[in-house]
């Protein structure tokens, strides 16, 4: 019942997370990181192809300069109209309008009419919100004088949408203004330059009607830019009369570069308010904009928005590729992948942008999947924590079961010192002893070393504790005993492990100590004034490997004679430089501390194997066995 709720309540925990990403994906709450994320592929983007159709006319800082402070006499307007018509152009359009009455209106409405190539533009105010494809405009909040208007060929609005952080990327294609819509000035010449009547297929729009801007390139670099002012001195100096020619200079164009042109005239001096940061640069006047959408519209290039559920799709598969990594792998590999998926993610949306002009959403998907990615990392850390506190539990469980088959304390015989350590490598090893006595003239001491470490060599080492037990009775001599315990575990234990067993007998009434040796570390022997010597038999196999011979042995003991039994964890302990304890530095340390109880003694011999061995960690389990001849030299 209780798993069938955690399933229930997983359930729910899933569909919320889906949901939290679906809402911040579908909602875009952090669009204005997703502008930026365009506004880089902008600007890495190479230039892209761009019409040489179109020119732009600066009322530039020289041309205010020259003709004096802007609003300019119309009757330039007129020179300027006359000048472009008879060189050709195919359109003149102002990116400005004549609301008010001046000077020159006249001159500047016949040469319109007689041109018969004028754009001119108005403003709406646009409704704040609207729930229609296609804006509403509320009123006109700019418009020319009704006889200017009448004399352009045509018209249109040059309102330009500014996006959440205040740059300017969209513009309404229409503009609803009561019932009817309305084309861009853009829009209007474009149609007009492509001599077609019915609006432009495949012009794609975002869901409130605006068309993205595909930028060109910055201004400087973009266009073909002329001065105003340049064209007036121009056709001033190749008009006649020859004197008028004289007076105006040699001319500093050549006004046949407008011929079959589109002349976008427009403001870009310093301190006028037709500029507007763009994802180019901070200011980029309005007359390219309008230059950009003209561009799109003759070269057939846009820029499409993916659609909510085409981003949705996509996070959601960046998403299940970040999970998938985060369970199948270790975190580290994950956090490779995700950088992988994350570069890989990263060119495919500049690919698509630059050769497709798909603007599809690249911060959220890298945000979620770098979320997703630390939330793994804590769910697999928390797994870790709850599997690690269940398995120190079980080790702690599993040394309470392997230290009760060692001797919860050593027998106390008199003449006899006993010293016992054992120091395992993980929680719980594979080293084995036992010191027992049936008497108080007998000493039984055995010490063993499983193959393996941890949990493994640990259940084995209790099944060969426990055994052992049962063959080492007082007088069953020990290569009896040896060759008992190695059949019962070949015959009955089918695993590949094997365990090595130095097992002796003490007659202290006889002072000899009987032992045999599988396999095991020989015993060290220090008598009395003697240096130290290994104590080791001729025939025995390790326990467990195969059925065999084990041979014994006898050694007579003295007084302040000393035994010590050890695993390979002591001379094999190796410190930074590679070098091993070694066995003639364990029989060194020993013959210096003879004074030593036998206690004292394994702490030592202990102590010094850990420093030897530095910072290294710990590579095997440690076990000593010390004992001691205390008898005073006349007893029998």
């Amino acid at each position: 019942m209780i798993n069938h709720y955690k399933e229930k309540l997983l359930v729910l925990l899933l569909v919320l997370v889906a949901l939290a990403l679906w809402g911040g994906s579908y909602f875009r709450v952090f669009e204005k990181n997703e502008l930026d994320a365009l506004d880089l592929r902008f600007r890495l983007r190479p230039a892209i192809e761009r019409t040489d159709q179109v020119v732009i006319v600066e009322i530039d800082n020289d041309t205010i300069k020259s003709l004096g402070l802007f609003p300019l006499d119309r009757g330039y307007h007129a020179k300027l109209v006359e000048a472009l018509s008879r060189a050709g152009a195919r359109a003149v359009v102002f990116d400005m309008f004549f609301s008010e009455p001046q000077r020159g209106d006249d001159e500047f409405r016949l040469a319109m009419r007689l041109a018969g190539n004028v754009y001119l533009p108005y403003v709406f105010e646009l409704a704040d919100s609207s729930d229609s494809a296609v804006p509403k405009a509320v009123r006109l909040a700019a418009q020319n004088q009704e006889k200017l208007a009448r004399a352009a060929r045509g018209t249109g609005y040059i309102n330009v949408i500014p996006d959440s952080d205040g740059k300017f990327r969209r513009v309404p294609l229409f503009v609803d203004y009561q019932g009817r819509q309305y084309p861009s000035l853009a829009y209007q010449v474009g149609l007009d330059f492509l001599q077609r009547q019915a609006p432009v297929r495949k012009v794609p729009l975002d869901e409130q009607g605006n068309l993205l801007v595909n930028f060109a390139g910055p201004w400087a670099d973009s266009f073909a830019h002329y001065s105003y002012a340049d064209i007036l001195q121009s056709y001033a100096a190749q008009s006649t009369p020859a004197a008028a020619a004289a007076a105006a200079g040699k001319p500093r164009l050549d006004l046949a570069v407008f011929k079959g042109k589109v002349c976008l005239v427009g403001l870009t001096a310093d301190g006028t308010t037709d500029m507007h940061p763009s994802p180019l640069e901070p200011l980029y006047p309005s007359i390219g904009i309008h230059a950009d959408i003209f561009n799109s519209l003759v070269n057939g290039k846009f820029i499409t928005r993916a659609s909510r559920w085409q981003n949705l799709g996509i996070l959601f598969g960046l998403c299940a590729l970040v999970v998938l990594a985060c369970v199948k792998v270790s975190p580290a590999l994950a956090f490779g992948i995700l950088l992988e998926v994350a570069a890989i993610f990263l060119v495919i949306a500049y690919m698509l942008f630059n050769k497709l002009g798909l603007w599809i959403d690249v911060f959220y998907p890298l945000v979620v999947c770098a979320a997703l990615y630390v939330v793994g990392l804590l769910y697999r850390s928390v797994l870790h924590f709850k599997e690690k506190i269940v398995l120190d539990n079980e080790f702690r469980l599993a040394k309470q079961i392997q230290d009760s088959f060692l001797p919860a304390e050593l027998p106390a015989i008199a003449g006899v010192d006993v010293g016992a350590l054992m120091l395992t490598a993980r929680e719980v090893g594979g080293d084995l002893y036992d010191v027992n006595s049936s008497g108080a003239n007998d000493l039984g001491v055995m010490i063993g070393d499983v193959m393996g470490k941890g949990f493994p060599a640990s259940l084995f080492m209790a099944m060969a504790v426990s055994s052992f037990k049962f063959f080492a009775q007082p007088g069953v001599r020990p290569e009896k005993a040896l060759w008992d315990l190695n059949e019962k575990i070949v015959r009955e234990h089918t695993s590949d492990r094997f365990v090595t067993v130095f097992y002796s007998r003490f007659d202290l009434q006889r002072r000899v100590m009987q032992y045999a040796n599988g396999g095991h570390m020989p015993v060290l022997y220090f008598g009395r004034g003697r240096p130290g010597v290994s104590l080791d038999v001729e025939d025995g196999l390790p326990l467990g490997m195969m059925n065999g011979v084990y041979s014994g042995g006898e050694k007579k003991f003295d007084p302040q004679d000393i035994f010590i039994y050890y695993t390979d964890g002591v001379t094999e302990a190796a410190n930074s430089k590679g070098e091993m304890y070694g066995l003639e530095r364990l029989s060194a340390f020993v013959e210096a501390r003879r004074e030593m109880d036998a206690h004292q003694l394994v702490q030592a011999i202990a102590q010094d194997v850990i420093r030897f061995r530095g910072k290294l960690k710990q590579q095997d389990d440690i076990t000593l066995v010390a004992v001691k001849i205390k008898m005073s030299p006349d007893a029998n």
